[in-house]
């Protein structure tokens, strides 16, 4: 179990990422943070100094002035702006009403991220905002979003505001919710979005604790991959450093995008195939983020030092003349399970080191593993050993590691077997991209 975790909760207004935020913090044990409240705290400093919130250098003058302490009680992380703690304050109509302008000004938005980033210093932290996936904490596993249409929202919002003795009619949260996702939406500065890797959850319909144990749900899987009977993870990492070490020297491997490599969490890693180095260069390459489980050909199974190796190192068995459930079902558990899956989308290796059609299989794996899919071309592959090649040469091999296709962007394609056909298109095209954007440069 991961002793830090930072819990990174985003989602538009009244979405309902505050109450989860909170609800997560208290079954795990860690620190709430509300991020919206530092940028309210500065909106309230400035305004307390009779500060235009439309005018950045008048807001920059304020906060500049302005002393903060940080700390936690009661489970969740508070501030005091010039000696004031403020908690009511923070959620006035005038506050919450300027807050949207103050947010958008870039030197605001860097030191509230320097005080969100701080606070690791308390533990674990259950964090909420807008931006703590993508800018704030862009490195941890465990990222959500959640959503809801707008009018559940509205709703939402002005029940939140009946309830505390304001008496704005319905019509004008809904107004104000519209006004701050536009900004929120348009801003040039760490505008809300979806982060790459996110978790997307619809909250519309669902209750706090229906939302809060499907992210402790998410959270569990994360940190405990499923992986038993599946390889010997040891074995796995002395093979891929042999590899690495063997393709260094003969072939001068290098590696390229290691950075769009996600740590954690259930990953497919696809890759172009035209030789028998593929493999070992795409494990190669990987190795130091994850440990992968490839799927290949149950024929090579079939000589038993092979098919111990296989194995051992965790590779599937895949029947490829016909639909391999069990295949299948072991590769969407993995990925379920937050472990990462690796396969070769063409099927077979390149007859002369083009790029080839994808099989139908690679859709529906990806439709039913739920996970992100990364993209990788590996060049020189195909000179160094074809099937024609005659042999190993020395000859250099690139992996060239793409953007990350996210959940998001597959869900876009739709369901069924036509949506199975644009999902393997679409990794083609994205392994195509980084196979053109390499040639550009060499």
């Amino acid at each position: 179990m991961n002793k830090k975790r930072v819990i990174a909760i985003d989602g538009p207004a009244a979405s309902g990422k505050s109450t989860v935020a909170r609800a997560v913090a208290k079954e795990l044990g860690c620190t709430f943070v509300d991020s919206g409240a530092f940028y309210r705290g500065v909106t309230w400093a400035a305004l307390q100094r009779g500060a235009s919130t439309k005018n950045p250098s008048e807001v920059l003058s304020a906060l500049k002035g302005s002393k903060w302490r940080v700390f936690v009680r009661d489970g969740a992380s508070m501030f005091s702006v010039d000696g004031v703690e403020m908690v009511d304050e923070l959620r006035c109509k005038e506050v919450r009403e300027a807050v949207a302008d103050v947010a958008v000004i870039p030197e605001v938005r860097a030191f509230v991220v320097r005080k969100l980033r701080a606070l690791r210093r308390f533990g674990s932290i259950s964090i909420e905002g807008r931006d703590i996936g993508s800018v704030v904490f862009p490195r941890t596993p465990f990222k959500f979003y959640l959503d809801a249409s707008p009018e559940e929202r509205a709703r939402r919002r002005h029940a939140e505001l009946v309830a505390s003795g304001e008496t704005e009619k319905a019509q004008e949260v809904m107004d104000s919710l519209k006004r701050r996702d536009e900004k929120d939406l348009s801003r040039k500065t760490a505008p809300l979005k979806v982060a790459e890797g996110a978790y997307v959850v619809d909250t519309s319909g669902q209750s706090i604790e229906e939302v809060t144990q499907t992210v402790l749900r998410r959270v569990g899987d994360l940190e405990t991959p499923t992986t038993e009977g599946v390889g010997i993870p040891l074995f796995y990492r002395i093979t891929c450093n042999f590899f690495s070490l063997f393709l260094t020297t003969s072939n001068q491997l290098k590696v390229i995008g290691s950075g769009n490599i996600p740590k954690s969490g259930g990953l497919i890693i696809a890759s172009n195939h035209a030789s028998y180095l593929d493999p070992p260069a795409v494990g190669a390459a990987t190795r130091l983020q994850r440990t992968t489980h490839f799927m290949a050909r149950d024929t090579l199974f079939e000589k038993w030092l092979m098919g111990w190796f296989l194995r051992n190192v965790g590779v599937i068995a895949l029947d490829r003349n016909k639909g391999d459930v069990r295949a299948m079902r072991t590769a969407i558990k993995l990925l379920k399970g937050g472990a990462s899956v690796a396969l070769f989308p063409e099927g077979t290796r390149s007859e002369d080191g083009e790029l080839q059609r994808p099989k139908p299989g690679i859709g529906f794996l990806v439709a039913k593993g739920q996970a992100p899919v990364l993209p990788l071309y590996v060049h020189g592959s195909y000179e160094a050993w074809s099937k024609s090649s005659g042999g190993l040469k020395h000859l250099p091999i690139t992996v060239i590691i793409g953007r990350l296709i996210t959940r998001e962007e597959i869900q876009r394609l739709g369901k069924g077997r036509e949506a199975y056909a644009k999902i393997g298109e679409l990794i083609m095209e994205r392994i195509a991209e980084s196979k053109a954007d390499f040639e550009k440069v060499s």
